[in-house]
């Protein structure tokens, strides 16, 4: 018996420790833009999101001026641009339309819909004080105090400075000008990829001018 409620209630910081994971990656752009390109891990992330603490972590997360400040420097990275890109490539698509005619991957998503594990959290999810913390932080002074205080640290402002940041710039360009950020449609468009056959290239072969008479 006592096994089994050790096992249950490992289980359930599992979820927990997944659900923080999970907010983590909603508010952070540069995590958030490569999260869809693998149905497995959209999969993972469903399982999460219908869990009653990633709600009340996100609630808890959204009062917190950090989670404001980091998410504005993240959508700053070049990195974000890189992952959007990606859903260009044939074959993440190639992947998506795979597990959409994948029985297992729908049998996989009910299975963790209907776990009843998850059915018991949020029947008894009313009852556990912690998800009613995000109440009482907003009846708490000092969650404005810390607001009042962010509007003026400035470093609260290095997401809006790296927009014109030269450095940043470049590496946006650098990003831009890759072709391995354009994945499978990258080869098109770069010279390389062409190797001897551009090489080999002559305009003379196709516009033949008569040779200069030799010098007496």
């Amino acid at each position: 018996m006592m096994k089994k409620i050790a096992l249950v209630a490992a289980l359930a910081a599992t979820q927990v420790a997944f659900a923080d994971a999970t907010v983590d990656t909603v508010t952070n752009p540069v995590a958030l833009s490569s999260a869809f390109k693998d149905p497995k891990a959209v999969l993972e992330m469903a399982n999460a999101m219908t869990e009653p603490g990633f709600y009340v972590n996100a609630a808890n997360a959204s009062m917190e001026p950090a989670t404001y400040v980091k998410a504005a420097n993240a959508s700053m990275d070049p990195a974000v641009f890189t992952n959007g890109m990606a859903y260009a490539d044939p074959a993440v698509a190639a992947k998506w339309m795979a597990a959409g005619m994948d029985p297992n991957f729908y049998t996989a998503f009910m299975v963790k819909m209907a776990d009843p594990a998850k059915m018991m959290r949020w029947m008894t999810a009313s009852m556990d004080m912690k998800n009613y913390q995000p109440a009482m932080n907003a009846m708490n002074p000092a969650l404005y105090t810390k607001w009042m205080g962010a509007s003026m640290d400035m470093k609260n402002y290095e997401g809006f400075f790296k927009m014109a940041d030269m450095n940043n710039v470049n590496k946006y360009a650098a990003v831009a000008a890759d072709p391995k950020t354009y994945g499978t449609f990258g080869a098109f468009a770069d010279p390389k990829a062409y190797g001897s056959t551009a090489a080999a290239f002559n305009p003379m072969n196709f516009f033949p001018f008569q040779a200069a008479p030799a010098a007496k």
